[in-house]
């Protein structure tokens, strides 16, 4: 993670009223974060009640409170300045304004104006013109939370849920007032807002002839300036906008380093470029720069002077350090890049000057990744179906990605189970349908869970398969292997995991786990919010054109498509398996046994092995590494067979122009079939061979109409895959 992040710049404004003005600002837009990264709290739902204190925050004036107020006067939590004096508390207007005069007794009313204003007390910071209660929300209030550590904190005053004078309907927004330590920076953020037609003046009044205000000409308040097209919608950090207010005036030689171009993961295979982006933020044309580097705080500094910039106050550019990086692998390392001598002399605020990271570095070695997709459902959700839809189009058509469906988050269905509540409960939201890709938490989602984005007809624009699609495309370290055995008369299942490591991976808790899922499961009990229920919700009964149109409303008889109904030996897999201090190229293994309910079908049985981090509290730390699938019966004949049809598999002629051949020979009469993936998996050719005798095979294939380039060929025996690379070239 970043230890320290500032966000480009977008311009500078300045706006002075007579000599005495001791604030100016920068506009941050668009910021995808908050100020410093330092809170990335979901901006919902902390407008209602009830859910304040368990998230960390005070409530310092009250829901649903409609009449004009002050709150209670708040303690600062560290020392602070506002204008250059020492302030140690202040207290808050339902109407957007925080003074510093804790003395004030006028509540400033929700009518803002122009800067300054009678109306405002002096030594004030506001986001003037909400109202509490707009549009007759009663879950509308003023919370706060300090964020960071020292000398590093922030104090969170948030307007959580307001709305505007006279707004009506479904309509709210999000701000937060914020006061930084040791910068004695203030800070306005925009973090959403929905359908409120706000009108807001935004800035610091000092006194009743001195203040900065956002925006000028025809953009003065009190009219929020025009280039806020509001922080969005989002629930996340990722598209707010904030306004950053200094104490002095602007610097003539101020470099900023604005952010690193190293990833969390670095491999050593080749030399690693240290770069980044560097912005101007003084008045000061900047011409050079000094930038240098550290790792794990060792003693040589490398300098290296960047020259010839020319870059206008405001103005950014990326840069590459001129001596590279060649760590070992298998280590974490704290990287320090700091910016010096901007034009040749001392940045006059060395406190943005410099940014840190951990990089893990690992050799560069990866294998097929197959990536997991579980989708969060129940038979009560109108809009699963779409869901299903969705998931069983990425099923058919990405061969390297498995999906499942897990029954839960309502406990309303019968296929609900402690392994898919206890995911629902540390990954999910209680909203269906959801979905996560191999348990990762995406930049700017709050949670692992997810919705699909685009559902029928839409489905490779979805968020599902695009992001599935990309994992499965990662590679990865971990290389699994899936044996076993299954015995129909007792109904006992014996799967034993092989897990090797072609490379470093960054340390955690590793689990390895077996899921049990079962397909195509019917059943015709529709008790509406009962435990047996099997019935699925329909919203789509009506919808012309769409795959569930016509089948109503419940739909009796629904086949509900890969069912999650256990992970062995618990949800999280067994943590005993990998070691923390593991061995490349190493097996490392573990059996899991069960015995399955005489209400699963046997035939529909597969397993899904996988090797994952286990992350506590923590749901950033969540993720799985690597998977392999494997159908039960495929089982009972043993893996030395599949081995042996893989062995004998030929591909020729490799590369062709038209025509290429398989030869291979089946231990066993299977079913066969052919497919091909271009690079991004999408399917081009399917071939269906049926039921083909033991013994020698061979089939022609034509590939005359597919372009030059590298595709996948998977020859499909029963529900195992064989892949091969083919190369096309005339």
């Amino acid at each position: 993670m970043m230890k320290k992040l500032l966000s480009t710049l977008s311009f500078v404004v300045v706006f002075t009223l007579g000599l005495q003005a001791q604030y100016y600002f920068n506009a941050i837009n668009p910021a995808g974060q908050n100020p410093g990264g330092l809170n990335n709290d979901p901006e919902q739902p902390f407008g209602a009640a009830g859910v304040t204190a368990a998230n960390g925050y005070t409530s310092i004036i009250a829901n649903g409170t409609t009449a004009l107020t002050w709150s209670p006067v708040q303690t600062i939590p560290f020392p602070f300045s506002f204008n250059g004096n020492p302030v140690t508390s202040f207290k808050v207007s339902n109407t957007g304004v925080l003074t510093f005069t804790t003395s004030a007794t006028t509540v400033p009313p929700t009518a803002n104006t122009t800067l300054p204003s009678t109306s405002i007390p002096d030594n004030s910071v506001m986001v003037w013109g909400l109202q509490q209660g707009a549009g007759g929300s009663t879950n509308d209030g003023v919370i706060m939370k300090t964020h960071g550590t020292a000398p590093n904190r922030q104090l969170w005053i948030n307007f959580a849920s307001f709305g505007a004078p006279g707004a009506s309907g479904s309509q709210w927004t999000y701000w937060g007032i914020v006061l930084e330590e040791t910068t004695n920076k203030l800070y306005v953020c925009d973090l959403r807002t929905f359908n409120t037609p706000l009108t807001l003046t935004i800035g610091v009044q000092i006194n009743s002839t001195t203040a900065v205000t956002v925006g000028t000409g025809a953009t003065a308040a009190p009219n929020t300036p025009s280039f806020v097209t509001n922080g969005g919608n989002a629930s996340s950090p990722a598209d707010n906008v904030y306004y950053e207010f200094i104490q002095g005036t602007p610097p003539a030689d101020n470099a900023q380093l604005s952010s690193l171009s190293l990833n969390p993961v670095e491999s050593n295979s080749s030399p690693i470029s240290i770069s980044g982006t560097v912005t101007n933020k003084g008045t000061a044309v900047l011409n050079s720069l000094e930038v240098s580097w550290t790792a794990d705080g060792g003693a040589t500094i490398n300098r290296d002077t960047l020259t010839g910039l020319s870059l206008a106050s405001n103005a950014s550019t990326s840069f590459s350090h001129g001596v590279t990086w060649t760590p070992t692998a298998g280590s974490t390392y704290t990287v320090e890049v700091r910016t010096d001598n901007p034009n040749g002399v001392a940045d006059q605020d060395p406190l943005d000057d410099s940014l840190s990271t951990d990089v893990f570095v690992n050799l560069g070695n990866t294998v097929q990744k197959k990536a997991v997709f579980e989708q969060f459902t129940t038979a009560v959700c109108q809009f699963c179906p779409d869901g299903a839809w969705v998931a069983q189009e990425m099923e058919s058509n990405y061969a390297n990605v498995y999906t499942t469906s897990v029954h839960s988050c309502f406990g309303v269905d019968a296929m609900t189970n402690t392994e898919a509540s206890q995911l629902c409960a540390t990954l999910g939201f209680n909203s269906a349908p959801t979905g996560m890709v191999d348990r990762t938490l995406f930049d700017g989602e709050t949670d692992v869970a997810f919705g699909r984005g685009s559902g029928f007809p839409n489905w490779q624009a979805s968020t599902w398969a695009t992001r599935a699609l990309a994992n499965s495309q990662a590679g990865s370290a971990v290389d699994l292997n899936v044996t076993g055995a299954y015995t129909s008369g007792t109904r006992s299942l014996s799967v034993s995991v092989d897990a090797s490591l072609v490379d470093y991976i960054e340390p955690g808790t590793y689990t390895v786990g077996v899921m049990i899922i079962e397909d195509s499961v019917r059943g015709t009990t529709c008790v509406t919010g009962g435990q047996n229920n099997y019935c699925q919700s329909n919203a789509y009964n009506g919808a012309a054109g769409h795959p569930f149109a016509g089948l109503g409303n419940p739909i009796t008889n629904y086949v509900h498509k890969r069912v999650m109904r256990d992970i062995l030996p618990g949800t999280w897999g067994a943590g005993n398996v990998i070691p923390a201090n593991y061995a490349l190229n190493t097996s490392y293994s573990n059996t899991f046994n069960a015995t399955l309910p005489t209400a699963w079908d046997e035939n529909q049985i597969y397993v899904i092995a996988f090797v994952a981090y286990f992350g506590g509290s923590n749901i950033a730390n969540y993720r799985i590494l690597n998977a392999e699938r494997v159908k039960m019966n495929n089982l009972v004949t043993g893996i030395e067979a599949i081995e042996k049809d893989e062995a004998s598999l030929k591909v020729f002629p490799n590369p062709t122009a038209n025509l290429t051949n398989l030869s291979f020979n089946l231990s066993e009469s299977k079913q066969v079939s052919i497919e091909v993936f271009d690079i991004t998996g999408k399917r081009l050719i399917q071939e269906e061979m049926g039921q083909m005798v033991q013994g020698n095979q061979f089939i022609e294939l034509d590939v005359a109409n597919l372009p030059e380039g590298f595709y996948f060929l998977n020859l499909r025996l029963n529900d195992e895959v064989i892949t091969k690379k083919i190369s096309i070239v005339r």
